[in-house]
């Protein structure tokens, strides 16, 4: 059964909560109609409302409230993956790596900036060695000096900081009657040392000193995954974003795929569903030759793609066995019409929804300059548009 949208296009009559709706998708199950949940809205909505770069993470209050006030100008949807730009960590020294990763804007940057990433080789070969002996947590422990130079305990307060805003971010979308998904974040081992030793010179570690690399992967693995399950423990919600942008078929053959990323997603995913998680692999960049692996991961991953993949062939290799989330990418949501919104989504929907398991999303985060009538054109098509018989 349908209504009518106030647009005058026919609603799909839902049977089912929002939460339910994304848990079917999670199942790989049909839902009542797909679900949408754009990756993170924040920066979109605080420069919708005239927020500058500097006002979106100095001025809390009045973000948050521009956030939801763009929520419910578009209509609502299927939950924030994301609640806002905090970060979440158990209360241990490893939320070092966070605080230096980032330029701020109006500190850093020009004020009409986002939050950007600072790399700089921070690691150096031999720590490779370290953290082989040590593994991570006591690593951190020992040299946090490397990654921050204030005091242990000032890095220890302003992690504590960071999770009670999560947490009260968290509280605030609850009482506005939506959702919060994500619970935790952590990078792949690979992820973690490109990062921290610069794609450049991971990418020759990988080939000049393979086995001192697996050696330190194989130590830290374990601490990245226990982190994951105390973040979601900490937060109360059940999705980890495991942050997996540089290991695929665009920077790496398959036989690095293998080695150096493939074993520890199988590892830190197998792990976390046994524990009742829910894994969301942010898969940014092409990982299309990669996706038959993904067939061996636990039921109940989210295969999250940007515009790099394609979408229609991971539905191909994927249907069935994963969720597949995605994929309206930032050029469409920025510089295309209502209209070619309207027609991708139902593609997406029509293909990759066929059957289930696909939840319609932004392209990685809504970009901050997206038009406001493209994002609420993603969201509306969700709400109108049933997958092709």
């Amino acid at each position: 059964m349908q209504g009518i949208h106030k647009e005058g296009r026919q609603v799909i009559q839902e049977t089912m909560t929002s939460w339910e709706r994304v848990q079917a998708a999670i199942n790989v199950e049909i839902p009542d109609r797909v679900p949408v949940l754009p990756m993170q809205t924040y920066y979109f909505a605080c420069r919708y409302k005239g927020l500058d770069g500097y006002q979106m993470v100095k001025e809390r209050e009045r973000a948050v409230r521009a956030h939801l006030e763009v929520y419910d100008e578009l209509g609502g949807f299927d939950g924030q993956v994301i609640p806002g730009i905090s970060f979440v960590f158990p209360r241990r020294i490893s939320g070092i790596i966070a605080e230096p990763l980032y330029k701020v804007p109006g500190v850093d940057l020009p004020r009409d900036s986002v939050l950007q990433h600072d790399e700089r080789e921070i690691l150096l070969p031999e720590d490779y060695d370290l953290i082989a002996d040590l593994g991570w947590n006591a690593f951190a422990e020992k040299y946090y000096g490397k990654f921050n130079p204030r005091p242990a305990s000032k890095i220890l307060q302003w992690g504590e900081r960071q999770t009670a805003r999560y947490v009260d971010d968290i509280k605030v979308w609850n009482e506005h009657g939506v959702p919060v998904y994500k619970g935790g974040e952590v990078f792949s081992p690979l992820m973690f040392f490109s990062m921290f030793r610069t794609l450049q010179q991971f990418t020759f570690d990988l080939y000049r000193r393979p086995d001192r690399v697996e050696a330190a992967m194989d130590a830290l693995v374990e601490d990245f995954i226990q982190d994951a399950i105390e973040e979601v423990r900490l937060t109360g919600r059940t999705w980890v974003m495991l942050v997996l942008e540089r290991g695929g078929c665009f920077y790496y053959p398959l036989k690095i795929f293998e080695r150096f990323e493939w074993k520890y997603i199988k590892k830190m995913t197998e792990a976390w569903v046994k524990q009742g998680i829910t894994p969301l692999l942010h898969l940014d960049q092409d990982w299309t030759l990669n996706l038959p692996y993904f067939q061996d991961l636990p039921r109940g991953c989210i295969c999250e793609f940007d515009s790099c993949t394609d979408m229609f062939q991971a539905k191909e290799i994927l249907a069935g066995k994963q969720c597949i989330m995605g994929d309206v990418r930032a050029s469409l949501q920025t510089h295309g019409t209502p209209e070619e919104v309207q027609e991708y989504c139902a593609q997406l929907i029509d293909v990759v929804g066929k059957g289930g398991g696909f939840i319609l999303s932004s392209g990685c985060f809504v970009p901050v300059d997206a038009k406001f009538e493209n994002v609420k054109a993603m969201i509306d098509c969700a709400k109108t548009h049933l997958p092709a018989q």
